[in-house]
C-alpha cells in the first residue's frame, strides 16, 4: 500500500513538473532556447523533494569514511579484558541536512579503565519528504543506500585481537 502511495506522489510530481515546464517554455521564442530552458528547469526541479537527502548523503558518507573505522593498538589489546562503554549513544548530530545519529563505542580495560579500542557508528534517517509521507516505518532515507555504518569487523574484532569482552 505504501508503494502505491509513493508511486502516486511521484506521478503527481512528474505531472506538475511537466505542466510547469510547458508553461515556462511556451514563453520562449527560440526553439533551441526553449529546449535548453525546459531541460534546465526539469534538471533543477526534479530532485527538490529529496534535495535534503542528497546533501545529507554526502555528509553521512563523509562521517562514515572518517569516523566509522576501528582504532586499536593490537599489541596493547592482546589478552586484555574489556567492557564496552557507549557514550554518547544515539546522539542527534547538529547541522546536518537529515537526522544523523552518532554513537561512540569505547572498549576499556576493566582493571585500569584505559581505552584499548574505539570506533564511531552512524545511522541516518530520511528527509522531510519521507517524514511527510509517513510511508516508511523507520523513516529510512530514499536516496542513501545503506543508512547505517560501523566498521566491517565491529562484532568480531575482540576475538580477532585476543581480547575478552564482558558486559
Amino acid at each position: 500500500m505504501t508503494g502505491i502511495l509513493l508511486l502516486a506522489v511521484v506521478g503527481l510530481w512528474v505531472a506538475l513538473i511537466w505542466a510547469l515546464t510547458r508553461w515556462i517554455t511556451r514563453r520562449v521564442a527560440s526553439k533551441n532556447l526553449r529546449w535548453l530552458t525546459g531541460t534546465a528547469f526539469v534538471l533543477l526541479v526534479t530532485p527538490l523533494p529529496v534535495a535534503d537527502e542528497i546533501v545529507g548523503g554526502f555528509q553521512f558518507r563523509a562521517l562514515c569514511r572518517d569516523g566509522a573505522t576501528l582504532k586499536i593498538d593490537p599489541q596493547k589489546a592482546r589478552g586484555r579484558t574489556v567492557r564496552i562503554v557507549i557514550a554518547p549513544s544515539n546522539e542527534l548530530l547538529p547541522s546536518t541536512a537529515i537526522p544523523i545519529y552518532h554513537s561512540h563505542n569505547s572498549f576499556q580495560d576493566v582493571a585500569t579503565g584505559e581505552e584499548i579500542a574505539q570506533y564511531d557508528d552512524y545511522f541516518a534517517k530520511g528527509g522531510w519528504f519521507i517524514h511527510t509521507l509517513g510511508i516508511s516505518e523507520g523513516n529510512a532515507p530514499l536516496v542513501i543506500g545503506n543508512s547505517g555504518c560501523i566498521p566491517h569487523n565491529a562484532g568480531t574484532f575482540p576475538k580477532q585481537f585476543g581480547m575478552i569482552l564482558i558486559n
